[in-house]
């Protein structure tokens, strides 16, 4: 909650009045907000930040909810930043008890999950440590569940139907009534979150696959198996529309452990100069055992960093494999664990490669499970030795909490959207619906020692956002993300072809970017009219010629 709440809240610091974000929130939440408020005024969805096409290629499913609640009156910063985090923890804690009770019906074993599945962190503290002598910061080095919970919401509520497949793993009976729930519950993933929903399918289809092994009832299976993908084709179409979000190339390129090996390459993590260089001179000579070696290596030291005492579970579970002892639901949930390994550690994304880490957090979610089952093992064996391995676990589980709070309690946030820039975009919503020119980013105008104003701090979605008009371009990152065209525009924007003002409706300006960033002043056109202008910003709106 520490990570959330305070965003999206009006309060003044060092004369700085304005809503604060916190974190990701200055670039992540935003977007979220600006689909939810521009995005679903129409059918085809439009995209938020660039005029003229449609949403696709994104799971907007929480987005859509927010712009319910907008109908009834609740603003979407209050939706997403108070309502939906308070819902969400209540939801979740139900959930995690009622999955915790189908495991193992123990009040010491229900609160030992709780526990770990809201607080335990990675080892990169141990890394933060070494370097710096302290863990201040060790919190964001690392990604991870405990802070991506609530600095991405739909990560959350992904888990929330997420743990309800496992419930019913866990339960062992599957009909055709749960098939269909299943297949309600593996398109609402798809549509909080991509990775989630690739997670998910191949969860519930090897549970399938185990259960007509084992029962020998095929025709069952098939059938099963036929509701289910009929929910999965149709959450990639509606959500994804992969025909077109595709045209700009593959979402994903295969790179097999690109992302391992960032922990023992960068010099600030746990760096492993001559084993590096030994890799790079084996990998030019063909795979061999030597090679293997080094990579096994490299996966142990990644797993083990980012995994944090999980990775004790992780071992629990190759325990349980080893001798004989794993059920269906244990059968199940490691072959998944295997599957989300394999994607993240081959793969990487376009727009940000590091991006799928993202299907790791679902790891880190299984694991939790015998993480708890090996403590909770250890505490009933009611021996000193084991209650002191037990207690060090729980100890060492924390520091990474520990500093998140610390953090965010020491520190405002790290970006705002001034008072006054709130009443020209409040100006700006009142004016008839139409398309926003806005100037490109310039990150030489941000400020490193002080809290920034939204539009030095990245490149974002804001206008839109708090407008609620549809911007004509904004927010690069996204756009790569989501697969749209965007170059010839951008090419455009940035040679300051005047001719761009006549396809927009309304100029925005900010009074503190640079002369050369001003398209007005460059342009001159004779064809707009100021509307609005205070201290920071000033809006303009683009007459068009009806003859």
């Amino acid at each position: 909650m520490l990570i959330i709440f305070p965003s999206g809240t009006f309060f003044c610091f060092k004369n700085a009045c304005g809503i604060n974000f916190w974190g990701v929130h200055g670039h992540d939440a935003i977007w979220h907000l600006a689909i939810a408020t521009v995005s679903f005024k129409s059918f085809p969805f439009i995209a938020p930040t660039f005029a003229g096409e449609n949403l696709y290629g994104y799971n907007f499913l929480l987005d859509f909810v927010i712009f319910l609640l907008s109908k009834i009156g609740i603003p979407p910063v209050i939706a997403y930043f108070k309502i939906l985090p308070v819902l969400w923890f209540i939801i979740f804690t139900g959930l995690l008890v009622t999955l915790a009770r189908k495991i193992n019906d123990s009040k010491i074993f229900i609160r030992l999950f709780l526990f770990f599945s809201y607080f335990a962190g990675s080892f990169s503290y141990f890394l933060i440590l070494y370097h710096h002598k302290t863990i201040d910061g060790s919190s964001s080095f690392l990604p991870q569940p405990i802070m991506h919970m609530m600095s991405n919401p739909p990560y959350a509520f992904s888990l929330l139907p997420f743990l309800y497949l496992l419930i019913v793993i866990k339960q062992g009976k599957f009909t055709n009534k749960l098939a269909i729930i299943s297949g309600i519950n593996i398109f609402i993933i798809m549509g909080l979150k991509f990775y989630g929903g690739v997670i998910s399918i191949f969860m519930i289809y090897c549970f399938l696959l185990l259960t007509g092994i084992k029962e020998k009832k095929i025709n069952r299976f098939i059938k099963h198996i036929s509701i289910i993908s009929l929910f999965v084709v149709i959450g990639v179409f509606f959500f994804y529309n992969p025909f077109t979000s595709l045209k700009t190339g593959s979402i994903f390129g295969f790179a097999p452990l690109a992302l391992v090996h960032t922990i023992t390459e960068e010099p600030n993590q746990f760096y492993l100069q001559s084993m590096t260089d030994a890799r790079y001179f084996l990998v030019e000579h063909g795979i061999g055992p030597r090679l293997i070696l080094i990579e096994m290596i490299n996966i142990t030291v990644f797993l083990f960093f980012y995994l944090g005492t999980r990775f004790f579970g992780l071992i629990y579970l190759f325990y349980l494999l080893l001798r004989k002892k794993m059920s269906r639901f244990d059968l199940t949930v490691f072959t998944t664990i295997i599957f989300s390994c394999l994607l993240t550690m081959t793969l990487v994304q376009k727009a940000e490669w590091w991006n799928t880490i993202q299907f790791f957090f679902y790891t880190i979610f299984f694991i939790t499970i015998y993480l708890t089952m090996l403590t909770f093992e250890m505490i009933n064996k009611k021996k000193i030795l084991y209650t002191t391995i037990c207690t060090i676990i729980i100890l060492l589980s924390i520091p990474t909490s520990l500093d998140l709070a610390k953090q965010f309690f020491a520190t405002p946030g790290a970006t705002y959207v001034s008072h006054k820039e709130l009443l020209a975009l409040n100006f700006l919503k009142q004016q008839p619906s139409g398309i926003v020119l806005t100037p490109l980013y310039n990150k030489n105008i941000k400020k490193i020692d002080k809290t920034n104003p939204l539009y030095t701090y990245e490149d974002t979605a804001y206008i839109s956002a708090f407008s609620g008009q549809q911007s004509y371009f904004a927010n690069e990152l996204q756009l790569r993300l989501t697969g749209v065209s965007y170059k010839k525009r951008k090419d455009r924007l940035e040679k300051m072809d005047c001719s761009v003002i006549n396809e927009v409706d309304y100029i925005y300006e900010i009074k503190q970017t640079y002369p050369e960033d001003k398209i007005v002043l460059k342009c001159k056109p004779i064809n707009i009219k100021l509307i609005f202008t205070n201290d920071e910003i000033t809006i303009y709106s683009v007459q068009k010629n009806t003859t």
